[in-house]
């Protein structure tokens, strides 16, 4: 029987956790270490590494914390527009008002070079290609797509996109974008009969 977890030690991992991220967002991957930790929770250091052997686990646990959202089941009631709108507005949110947005930019480059930071950015991608793929199988089965649709490709530019405007191109994620983002994917997937373009107001 595997010996559950001691609530004191949970409660600790989860303060020192909730530290790194504040240290990841206003100093960088490199402020987060056992001492900045420590300094900020009044954790010692040896408890910290009792938990955190090495500085990687510690950066990639907060890594995780970052990269893990509330659990939000994709809307896929339909109309595609409707489904899609929904779902990116919830990503548009999320890299501008929460500290993924300032903390991703950190993950993606560690990923570059570490193994567990690779982990981390492939979980987070699956689950949400997964969502995005929701919406659209959904629009597929309400006989809204295109039969020759390029599925896959709408997938990876609705989630890439607003990453590569918002972190690499440095322009905004605002809900004039995302009407025009919605609209591009729309006109690629979508039957023409059921096209319909949003009136802005």
């Amino acid at each position: 029987m595997t010996k559950p977890d001691d609530p004191r030690q949970i409660a600790t991992r989860n303060v020192a956790l909730d530290a790194a991220l504040e240290v990841l967002r206003h100093e960088g991957v490199l402020g987060v270490t056992h001492a900045s930790i420590s300094a900020q929770t009044g954790i010692s250091r040896s408890t910290l590494y009792r938990h955190w052997p090495s500085l990687d686990q510690l950066r990639n646990d907060a890594f995780k914390r970052a990269a893990t959202p509330p659990s939000i089941s994709p809307r896929t009631h339909g109309p595609l527009r409707a489904d899609l709108s929904w779902l990116l507005g919830i990503l548009m949110a999320a890299l501008n008002e929460t500290p993924w947005g300032k903390i991703a930019p950190q993950v993606i480059a560690a990923a570059a070079t570490d193994r567990e930071a690779r982990s981390v950015i492939d979980g987070f991608m699956t689950e949400r290609i997964a969502s995005v793929e929701a919406v659209f199988a959904a629009a597929d089965a309400r006989g809204e797509l295109l039969p020759d649709a390029p599925t896959r490709e709408l997938v990876e530019m609705a989630i890439a996109v607003p990453y590569f405007r918002k972190l690499i191109a440095g322009l905004p994620l605002d809900h004039e974008w995302l009407d025009d983002h919605v609209d591009m994917l729309c006109r690629l997937a979508e039957k023409p009969a059921r096209r319909t373009t949003k009136k802005r107001q």
